[in-house]
């Protein structure tokens, strides 16, 4: 579990760095960092480092969402620290907050739904209280337990997916079979206008405004 994923897993499970972990995310860089730091990080590293540069897969990513989201409703370092020590021994799973299992809290404790009910995962008892289901940035569509992409605002800019299958993860605009990095597309925008990115394409000019403003929107975070 705990050992380096090899480079050629990158093309399937995505690679990122802590800078776009922190652009997707919008926290800062090094915040991210911190997460991977210390004898008991938050979240382990999926590749050796690239030029003195951690990578993440994306199930990473999606686990460094649920954490992002845990450290802002108030769970303290020391606690989540603890917490993954914990889950990552009981699932025997690299990322175990990349599951689909849902994952609440009430800032000083975190629970997952274990049939109708609730167990805290501090403690593993049970609890019947009103739990905050996580407010959680983008949708995530699964395969069963496993995360296959995340959408990082479904309700701004439906076409853009983050993919591991796809651009190793890089943002990419969806119609239909076609997918086009929204940074390919923002630059070709920029040289031959939205409608003639759009033909060069082969994609709608909607696909091309969603990954124009998604770009701008990423930079602006």
């Amino acid at each position: 579990m705990n050992a380096p994923m090899p480079y050629t897993e990158m093309a399937t499970a995505g690679a990122f760095t802590t800078d776009q972990v922190a652009r997707l995310l919008g926290v800062e860089t090094k915040e991210v960092r911190s997460w991977l730091q210390g004898q008991a990080p938050l979240i382990l590293s999926d590749y050796e480092p690239v030029e003195h540069r951690r990578l993440l897969s994306f199930e990473g990513l999606i686990e460094a969402r649920v954490i992002a989201y845990l450290l802002e409703s108030g769970l303290g370092r020391p606690r989540l620290r603890g917490l993954m020590q914990h889950l990552r021994a009981k699932t025997e799973q690299r990322h175990p907050l990349a599951r689909r299992d849902a994952i609440s809290t009430t800032g000083d404790r975190v629970f997952e739904k274990d049939g109708e009910r609730f167990v805290n995962l501090l403690n593993d008892c049970y609890a019947d209280a009103v739990l905050l289901r996580p407010a959680l940035r983008g949708h995530v569509a699964y395969d069963g337990a496993r995360a296959l992409y995340l959408e990082p605002d479904p309700k701004v800019f439906p076409l853009v997916r983050i993919d591991p299958r796809r651009a190793f993860g890089r943002p990419v605009v969806v119609e239909g079979a076609v997918a086009v990095p929204t940074a390919t597309l923002a630059e070709a925008a920029t040289h031959e206008g939205q409608s003639g990115a759009a033909d060069w394409y082969g994609v709608s000019a909607e696909a091309v405004r969603q990954a124009v403003d998604f770009e701008k929107h990423s930079a602006a975070a």
